[in-house]
């Protein structure tokens, strides 16, 4: 089992369809690594970015002998309104023989145009994934008030046993499938009202995202608050 199937996938797909490109970032946290009583972790993380894209997120995880899987991020550019995208397979993360799987597409603005153009075309994806047997994600990955605020409606987040890994691949081609058509629709905004709305949402988020996001406090634990603070830096504030 290719335990890092969704960061080959991506990567030679994006770089092939939209001419992703490395994007520097400092070296530091290129590999966090921290031997644990219960086995090592370890962050190996590349940075890229495209058109329309500022940030492409590629994350290699490992934990312990067994856990592995690869935590992917889309950002837009300041002009465009493509949620902020995260995609998460990891095997043996949390609890044992099971694939920790999360999908989410943040919007930036809540409204019926993000609605049409960023929810409508996964709502489908989304319901047919919710038929695969699962068990629901709680306890060590709840999020902080302002992330539980931000929630899509087409948010998946379960842990699946092994015996549906063709599946949730399968699931995972679809959902990159469907991202990158709305990738190739979206165009600038120009509406200053909207653009104010995104600007605010950004804000919010990277005051918020380090002490609300369950892997940031971790992160935060494990490595510092200044790796922390500069691994969200590059990576994951907007």
């Amino acid at each position: 089992m290719d335990k890092f199937f969704l960061a080959d996938m991506i990567t030679d797909r994006l770089e092939k369809e939209i001419g992703m490109t490395a994007k520097p970032f400092p070296a530091e946290i290129k590999t966090l690594k921290k031997a644990l009583p219960s086995g090592e972790l370890c962050f190996e993380t590349a940075l890229y970015q495209a058109e329309k894209l500022k940030k492409i997120v590629i994350c290699r995880q490992r934990y312990g002998e067994d856990g592995a899987g690869t935590l992917v991020m889309l950002a837009a550019e300041d002009d465009y309104d493509l949620p902020f995208t995260l995609a998460n397979i990891a095997y043996d993360f949390g609890v044992k023989g099971k694939i920790f799987t999360e999908f989410e597409p943040t919007l930036l603005v809540k409204d019926e145009e993000s609605t049409k153009k960023y929810v409508d075309p996964l709502t489908h994806w989304c319901e047919e994934i919710a038929n695969i047997p699962s068990e629901p994600v709680t306890g060590f990955m709840d999020p902080g008030e302002f992330l539980k605020s931000q929630e899509p409606p087409t948010k998946y987040m379960r842990f699946v046993s092994y015996d549906y890994n063709d599946q949730i691949l399968e699931f995972a081609k679809k959902f990159f499938d469907i991202y990158l058509e709305m990738y190739r629709k979206a165009a600038p905004v120009t509406d200053d009202q909207r653009k104010r709305k995104m600007h605010s949402f950004k804000s919010e988020w990277n005051k918020h995202i380090l002490p609300d996001d369950p892997s940031g406090v971790m992160i935060t634990g494990t490595f510092g608050q200044e790796t922390a603070e500069l691994f969200y830096d590059h990576f994951v504030y907007l």
